[in-house]
């Protein structure tokens, strides 16, 4: 089994007011991010707006994340893309300055055939020279592997597992059981409560850029057997969740440490910054939160 930590943050890209990519303000980030007690990064996926980036703006900011964050938490590195040649090509880019493994969504927008999912899979695990691991989410590429493929495609001894970001738990425990010698990590932030308690090797999720001492504690929580902590941290959690699923997730995520003084600066359009109202809900949470003081600091 590939020892990669359980509890990582799906890290954001850092942007210039331009919107060109800032590689410049990923140590900042990267700095908050560890200080809440966070294992590991995982760099350039949904959360990083990498669909909406090249190759080589990609590629630039994982290079930064790597000289600043070697050798203090493990480092993954998304790959994935629309083309086999566009994956590969990035996978060896970051194959050899730091990372601990790369990761890739299937190929996405065509209906591709099972067979062309698992050649683009081995083509990345060649390039990069690393551990794979699959990025399992059907709700935004659109592929919505079985079980049984799952399966077949963890039978390769350089996939290393799975980030799973869907909410049948029932074939996540399926699949963890059928493979005890891979890694699973949940990706969906508002039910990591349920995969720990079922079992889970981590997390890899979006608020924890924010709030990653939040996840860390359910973690904590639930393998002592204190679940009266872990549900009042979920519903932490859940209380921001819910407003950045009304008023946008990753431009309110942005909002949020921007607002305290983490300058990961905007999004990449078509997103839009929150609305008035999006970040005067979010400015409530944080206040409410223990972000007053660097709400002060950061004004």
């Amino acid at each position: 089994m590939h020892n990669l930590g359980s509890i990582l943050a799906a890290m954001l890209t850092p942007m210039r007011p331009d919107g060109s990519v800032a590689p410049e303000a990923v140590a900042p980030l990267v700095d908050y991010v560890l200080s809440k007690g966070v294992g590991g990064l995982y760099a350039s996926g949904s959360t990083g707006e990498s669909v909406l980036q090249s190759g080589e703006e990609r590629a630039e900011v994982l290079t930064a994340l790597a000289e600043h964050a070697k050798g203090k938490c493990t480092l993954i590195a998304h790959v994935g893309a629309a083309s086999t040649r566009e994956a590969t090509k990035l996978a060896r880019q970051v194959g050899d300055v730091g990372f601990d493994a790369v990761s890739a969504v299937p190929p996405f927008y065509y209906k591709h055939s099972y067979e062309d999912i698992a050649d683009y899979y081995r083509a990345i695990a060649d390039a990069a020279g690393l551990p794979l691991i699959i990025y399992n989410i059907p709700a935004l590429s659109g592929v919505d592997l079985s079980t049984e493929k799952l399966l077949e495609l963890l039978q390769d001894d350089r996939i290393a597992g799975v980030k799973f970001t869907a909410q049948d738990l029932f074939q996540y425990g399926e699949l963890r059981k059928a493979t005890p010698d891979k890694m699973f990590y949940f990706g969906t932030d508002e039910m990591f409560l349920a995969a720990a308690a079922s079992g889970t090797d981590g997390g890899i999720g979006s608020t924890y850029n924010l709030i990653g001492d939040v996840y860390v504690g359910i973690e904590q929580a639930v393998a002592s057997g204190d679940i009266a902590t872990a549900r009042a941290l979920q519903r932490k959690a859940n209380d921001l969740i819910a407003i950045l699923l009304k008023h946008g997730v990753i431009p309110g995520l942005k909002y949020a440490l921007n607002r305290i003084g983490v300058p990961v600066g905007p999004c990449r359009e078509p997103f839009r910054a929150p609305s008035a109202e999006g970040e005067r809900a979010l400015d409530q949470w944080l206040a409410q939160n223990g972000f007053a003081a660097e709400m002060d600091r950061a004004s």
